[in-house]
């Protein structure tokens, strides 16, 4: 992992932060799907990134989110889960001739058939955790799962218009 990589990857993540607290926070589709635009720092950091700092940087963004959204450690924790469960995913979804540990994560080089169900299992499962703790009820878990569904419909497509334009890097 290059030094011009890390550089361009911070400053995407400070980007991210800036857009979902400015931007974001209170947009919303359908009252139901929401746009999480800065959990694009787990999904896309680099393959060979430390399990320990995918969570020590999950934590730190979701309690910062935590904080402007008044969520009492719900995005931590979600975050923190999908940061934790990252190289399972990876290994349940590892094609069959493996991959490049220096590859980025990447529309154009993952392709679509690896990088959607990758992009979409994270979404949902950070959604979905992150809802039901909201609902704080089981009587509400139909809510939950319709809010993570959408949830997860419009991030794939928010990721994959920001996958176009940003195509090889």
């Amino acid at each position: 992992m290059g030094s011009n990589f890390q550089y361009k990857w911070l400053i995407g993540v400070v980007l991210t932060i800036i857009v979902q607290v400015l931007f974001l926070r209170d947009l919303a589709l359908f009252y139901y799907g929401f746009c999480f635009i800065y959990l694009w720092a787990i999904i896309k950091a680099p393959i060979d990134t430390p399990p320990l700092y995918l969570i020590l940087g999950g934590f730190a963004l979701g309690w910062l989110l935590d904080i402007f959204y008044n969520t009492h450690g719900m995005h931590a924790f979600s975050t923190v889960l999908i940061a934790w469960l990252r190289p399972t995913f990876f290994s349940i979804l590892t094609p069959a001739n493996g991959y490049d540990e220096r590859s980025n994560i990447s529309l154009a080089e993952m392709k679509w058939m690896w990088f959607f169900p990758y992009l979409g299992l994270m979404l949902f499962t950070h959604h979905f955790v992150l809802f039901q703790l909201e609902a704080s009820e089981a009587s509400l878990f139909g809510l939950s799962l319709l809010k993570a569904l959408l949830s997860t419909v419009l991030g794939v497509i928010v990721f994959a218009l920001l996958e176009l334009f940003n195509k090889g890097k």
